[in-house]
This record gives structure tokens, sequence and C-alpha cells, in this order.
């Protein structure tokens, strides 16, 4: 197997317990006014993201879309009926939080030189993107075809810095893979922005019983992935 394996499945186990325990604490977090449907609304989407990144660009990649694209997200939406709201401040602040995510996947599925140049110029793209734009439409009323918009002009962004980082890099294949990164993630944001009314909608109402439940299972799976740190040694396998 190889060698971070252990280690990725044992931080996820982690958050998983801490997660998990947080649902059974619901009434001490404030109950429905609490925030634990907002981390349930950055799970929602950080688990959308993650699985489509990681399908298609790689764990770290998923990684990425599960700890920052999610989460983000989730914040944007939360935001949008904020009189405080600043545009500019929320597009640098959320751009830079989603591209030094992209940089540290980036950097781990190639190298350092490649995750600088690529959390660089995401940052400077999605700044733009977001300016051009603007945050997520009201999860209501919000329309599916300013999702897609949202999607392409993210896409094309995450795409063209690929593209210029891999030509910076001297990667072979610099433009193929950047046309992939920026079709995976524009795609994946304009689906996510599109149903993220429903899953709203469906967070807000789940009942405080379910909520524990949840929090049960987290525990459970956490504590499952932990346990392999110790069960594969046991079985004789071993790293590369």
């Amino acid at each position: 197997m190889q060698r971070d394996l252990i280690p990725i499945l044992s931080l996820v186990g982690v958050v998983l317990d801490a997660l998990g325990g947080l649902y059974l604490a619901y009434d001490l977090l404030g109950g429905k006014r609490g925030p634990l449907r907002t981390i349930t609304k950055s799970i929602s989407y950080g688990a959308l993201f993650g699985v489509g990144y990681a399908l298609l660009l790689g764990v770290w990649f998923g990684l990425a879309g599960l700890l920052a694209s999610g989460p983000a997200l989730s914040l944007e939406i939360e935001r949008r009926h904020s009189r405080a709201s600043r545009p500019f401040v929320s597009a640098v602040v959320f751009g830079v939080v989603r591209a030094i995510s992209f940089g540290v996947a980036g950097w781990l599925s190639k190298d350092a030189e490649f995750g600088i140049y690529f959390g660089v110029f995401s940052a400077v793209g999605l700044v733009v993107a977001y300016l051009i734009v603007g945050p997520p439409g009201d999860s209501v009323t919000g329309r599916r075809f300013i999702a897609i918009r949202r999607g392409i002009v993210r896409g094309f962004s995450i795409g063209i810095a690929a593209i210029l980082s891999g030509a910076l890099h001297r990667e072979a294949h610099a433009l193929s893979y950047g046309i992939e990164v920026g079709l995976v993630t524009g795609m994946t944001s304009g689906v996510l922005v599109a149903v993220a009314p429903t899953i709203e909608l469906w967070v807000d109402n789940l009942p405080t019983y379910r909520l524990g439940a949840y929090g049960a299972i987290l525990v459970l799976i956490g504590s499952v992935l932990q346990s392999f740190q110790y069960v594969f040694p046991m079985m004789g396998l071993s790293v590369k």
C-alpha cells in the first residue's frame, strides 16, 4: 500500500470522531439555533465536492474539496443576506481560501513549484471570477442558469491557472491537464450551486434525533478508520 494511506485514514478518522462528538452534543451547542446545522451544510457540500474531485483529479484535490470548497460554499450562502457583506472582501477571502487548497493539492500531487504557481494563479482567477459572477443566489429563488454561469466562469479561471502553472513547470501535457481541471471544477461547482437550495432545505428540516444518529455513525466510522494503523501491521501489510 502507499506510504501516505495510513496517515490519511487516521486523520480522516480523527476528524469524523470530532464531528460525531459535535452532533452528539447538539443541545450543548444551542440546539436548532446553534452552529451545527451550518456545519452539516459544510460537510454536505464538502463531501460532494470531495467525491467529484477525488474521482477525477485525485485524492489530494478531493481533500481540498472536502476541507475548503465545501465549507466556503456554505459560508457564501450563509452570508448572502448579510448587510455587512462586502463584495470585494468576500471575493478575496473566499478566492484565496480555495486557491490555497488547490495550491496545496497541486503541491502534493506534483511538487512544490507547481503547487505555488497553481495557488497564485488560482487566487487571481478566482477573485476575478467572484467579482464577475458574485456570490451564490438565494437558496429558495436561485436560478439554475446563474449556477451554470458561475461554474463556467470558475472552471475557466481554474483551468487557465492550471495551464499556466503546467507551462511554467514545463509539464508535457499542460494544456490537456488544465482543460481537465477546469472542466471538473467548473462542472462540480455549477452542479452544487444548482442543487444548493435542496441541500439547504433538507438540512434545515432535519429532526434532532437524526442528527444524533449521524453523530454516532460518524464516531463509529472514525474509530474504524483509526484502527487501520494497528490492523494493517498485524495483517503483515507493508507500505511502499
